[in-house]
């Protein structure tokens, strides 16, 4: 499935996402014209996704074998191709590439939000977190390459504030152009890092 967006438009998800493609198959979310489209917004009334005792996913929205691409033609608050407002996707086998905004923003988190198994690269933010900015509640990412993105201020591949685990990423070849953490930045909270390959940031 390939879903074309036109220029400036975005889409908001008020209840459940379920885009579950296949490695043999994927959803692309891409622009319809020479302009880069908006974003994919998850509303705080958006479902959360629900786990089992184990960590599987159960049900709730979910972004899973999906291409995100060309996204960030137009200028909001907490911008990314990606944007979550207390809202917990998960996003799981993804590459999110080439978007003139953050990979994923998610903001005034309160529960778990998982992004495992994914590629995300050559985004690029005026703000901060050029491949993933995550601010509250508790994040879990792990298993990604996290390369090539840019952020003009914090965190050229990851900007993380609360509660966060990152493991068993390759973080290489991002910027922070201004501050500091061309591979990651966490301000504050506590912070689990473990198992990464960490180069040429």
């Amino acid at each position: 499935v390939t879903v074309k967006l036109d220029s400036g438009k975005a889409l908001q998800v008020n209840g459940t996402l379920k885009a579950k493609g296949s490695s043999a198959s994927k959803i692309t979310f891409t622009k319809n014209s020479s302009s880069n489209w908006g974003y994919i917004l998850f509303n705080d009334s958006s479902t959360d996704a629900s786990y089992d005792s184990s960590g599987n996913y159960t049900s709730g929205s979910i972004m899973e074998y999906c291409v995100v691409e060309y996204a960030g033609g137009v200028s909001v608050s907490n911008n990314g191709a990606i944007r979550m407002d207390n809202a917990h996707p998960f996003i799981n086998y993804c590459t999110i590439q080439n978007n003139s905004v953050s990979g994923v923003y998610a903001y005034n988190l309160t529960g778990t939000l998982k992004i495992t198994n994914s590629t995300i690269s050559n985004n690029s933010t005026s703000s901060s977190g050029g491949g993933v900015y995550c601010s509250g509640g508790t994040k879990i990412i792990s298993n990604n390459t996290i390369s090539n993105n840019t952020a003009s201020y914090y965190g050229g591949g990851i900007y993380c504030v609360g509660t966060n685990t990152i493991s068993n990423n390759t973080i290489s070849n991002n910027t922070a152009s201004a501050y500091g953490g061309g591979g990651i930045h966490c301000s504050s909270g506590t912070n689990t890092i473990s198992n990464n390959t960490i180069s040429n940031n």
